[in-house]
């Protein structure tokens, strides 16, 4: 089996298609014989007993009145005609019991017996003959049986009759695989073996132009095709690797860094023209040399320690290192070895770059000492910059409290400005109901009449609740500003509510924006509880209206200026300082919050009051501030606080 399959293998692809061929040939041949006496078998015999048994029944439809009337002649008569059917050689008519009646035998001599076995089965094939046994029935009776042995043709005679198909068969086969073979042949084999040529040709010239004639777009054509792709890729490849080798060699050789390969045994396989300029005249050729052929023992055992730590660790390492050149002067290298493995990573070689640094190492050195030179000359300015930015520091703190202490003077301002009306009302009221009373005490000696009476006493009721009221309105007043007052000293943090917080902050700054035309009003929900720094807080919503106050209505004498708040789902809360004046330049909004930056540069703006509110939201309270702006809309400035800080 072996040697046949070593035969197969090494035909020619003619002759294997040829072969195939036949043997396709012969396995359909066969299996046309397979399948003709398949249909013998399970096709032809039982169509002929089908056949058999319609002709019994057609011949039990004459016997039965012969048998119910006993005439035995009428039925051996009608028995004889079968004679003119060749292939029936016997037919026995028998009685309900069994016994024989009549009879046709084209043999004479052949006795009827009663066949046991078909009364079991019907019929049977023996050899080449059928038996059948077939009941006769008269009005739904059994009346008698009759038996019949139909001879069949032959095996021989029946293969006479299938060979002319089996021959045409045979031909059709033949002469179909002879077709193909020649079809295949000029279709597929010689496409096959000019491409075989070719390829031959590539291997045995490295010939890459070559290219494989194309006859067909079948598989053959675009295997042709796919070929000729080939070899333009190795081709284009080959070209480019020529040119990529020759950049390199231009590279190794043209390099300033001294580029060399050598082997395991120290003998070195490709050097560069630095290298070659390192040695002394009457130097050995250095390809296929060793390093203590062509430098000092000293620096041959150097050599050697650094390619047997590359060989021992299968990694690059880079180290420093000093020779002499050509006319003796001492350089220093940076020398990089690495090992060179291949495609099954074992080091074949050791490859070495050592680049001359001996005027970056005279440079460094000019450049340390001036490096040392200028970090001593920074040290004194950084000592001078120290002293002046404490200064500039001791200078910001003092205007930080400068401008606390002067909004604390507007708010005593405005807050003596408040007070002054409902004592001067309450003044004014006490010194009438005085007058009054004088005159009255007076006109009491000469006698009061009725009506006078009331009128003073009226007067004195008017008077009173005018005092009252005012009086309650100074009370109110002082302890706003006391609360104030008190949270600003101290910053202390506390429950408070924010509705009354910011009414107390509004009741404080009423006089300022009373005299500048800007309504000032708030949108709080009551409820919301705070536990924070009250003082921080209010001196952030004082300096944001005061800033609205300052820079948003400029040239304007009215506008408003809206406070609102609304609580957030991580327990927080949301104040927004809204104004409707001019909004802030897209050029300043990124420098609104650094120290000193005022649009008001000695016009009143010291330009820490937004600083300061920065400084106190992110530090003291723990949130956050945005701001919003656009040009004749208005300013938005938004305070994310915790609720609890």
């Amino acid at each position: 089996m072996k040697s046949f399959q070593g035969f197969f293998r090494d035909l020619g692809l003619q002759r294997k298609l040829l072969l195939v061929s036949v043997l396709t040939t012969f396995a359909a041949l066969l299996a046309a014989l397979v399948a003709l006496a398949s249909y013998d078998f399970l096709v032809a015999r039982p169509r002929m007993v089908r056949e058999l048994a319609v002709r019994s029944e057609l011949l039990a439809l004459t016997l039965d009145a012969d048998l119910n009337s006993g005439d035995s002649l009428g039925a051996t008569r009608k028995l004889d005609a079968l004679r003119n059917s060749p292939e029936i050689s016997q037919a026995c008519l028998y009685t309900a019991d069994k016994r024989l009646f009549a009879h046709f035998n084209r043999t004479p001599g052949t006795p009827c017996l009663w066949p046991q076995e078909l009364q079991r089965i019907g019929h049977r094939f023996d050899g080449e003959a059928l038996s059948m046994l077939s009941p006769i029935r008269y009005e739904r009776e059994v009346v008698g049986h009759l038996a019949i042995d139909y001879q069949l043709p032959s095996v021989l005679e029946r293969l006479r009759h299938y060979g002319l198909v089996l021959g045409v068969v045979f031909l059709a086969l033949f002469f179909g695989g002879l077709l193909y073979a020649l079809g295949s042949r000029r279709l597929v084999t010689q496409p096959l073996l000019a491409l075989s040529g070719v390829a031959d040709r590539v291997t045995r010239e490295q010939r890459y132009d070559l290219r494989s004639p194309v006859t067909s777009q079948d598989e053959v054509g675009r295997l042709a095709g796919a070929f000729n792709a080939m070899l333009a890729t190795i081709a284009a490849r080959e070209a480019a690797l020529r040119r990529s080798q020759a950049l390199l060699n231009n590279i190794v050789e043209k390099s300033s860094a001294v580029i060399y390969v050598k082997d395991l045994d120290g003998r070195y396989l490709m050097v560069n023209h630095s290298f070659r300029m390192l040695l002394p005249p009457g130097t050995p050729e250095p390809l296929g040399s060793t390093d203590d052929v062509l430098f000092s023992p000293e620096m041959v055992q150097l050599i050697r320690q650094a390619d047997r730590a590359v060989l021992a660790s299968g990694r690059a390492s880079s180290h420093e290192e000093t020779a002499l050149d050509a006319i003796g002067a001492t350089r220093t290298y940076i020398s990089e070895k690495f090992p060179l493995m291949d495609e099954f990573g074992h080091i074949w070689a050791i490859g070495g770059v050592s680049t001359d640094i001996t005027d970056r190492k005279h440079g460094e050195m000019e450049l340390e000492n001036l490096v040392n030179v200028r970090t001593r000359q920074i040290a004194d300015t950084n000592r001078e910059l120290a002293d002046s930015l404490g200064t500039l520091q001791r200078a910001q703190d003092e205007l930080v409290r400068s401008e606390k202490l002067a909004a604390l003077g507007s708010l005593v301002a405005g807050v003596a400005h408040e007070l002054n009306t409902p004592i001067g009302n309450s003044l004014l009221a006490i010194s009438t109901m005085l007058e009054q009373s004088t005159a009255f005490a007076a006109a009491i000696d000469s006698g009061v009449k009725r009506s006078a009476l009331q009128a003073f006493v009226g007067d004195v009721h008017n008077g009173s609740q005018i005092v009252l009221r005012n009086l309650h309105r100074a009370v109110d007043l002082v302890a706003s500003f006391k609360q104030v007052a008190v949270d600003r000293a101290t910053s202390q943090c506390r429950q408070f509510q924010l509705d009354e917080l910011v009414c107390e902050i509004l009741l404080v700054l009423m006089p300022t924006f009373k005299k500048s035309g800007i309504r000032v009003s708030h949108d709080i929900p009551p409820g919301i509880l705070m536990e924070s720094y009250p003082g921080p807080l209010g001196q952030v919503l004082i300096n944001l209206v005061n800033n609205g106050l300052i820079h948003a209505f400029e040239g304007r004498e009215d506008g408003e200026i809206r406070i609102s708040a609304q609580i957030l789902e991580n327990q927080a809360v949301a104040i927004a300082v809204h104004d409707n004046g001019i909004g802030i330049a897209p050029e300043n909004m990124g420098k609104i919050y650094d120290p000193f930056f005022t649009t008001k540069l000695g016009r009143g703006g010291s330009g820490l009051g937004l600083n300061i509110v920065y400084n106190i939201v992110y530090g003291l309270l723990g949130g956050r501030i945005d701001v919003k702006s656009a040009l004749g809309e208005g300013t938005s400035f938004i305070l994310t606080l915790p609720v609890r800080a």
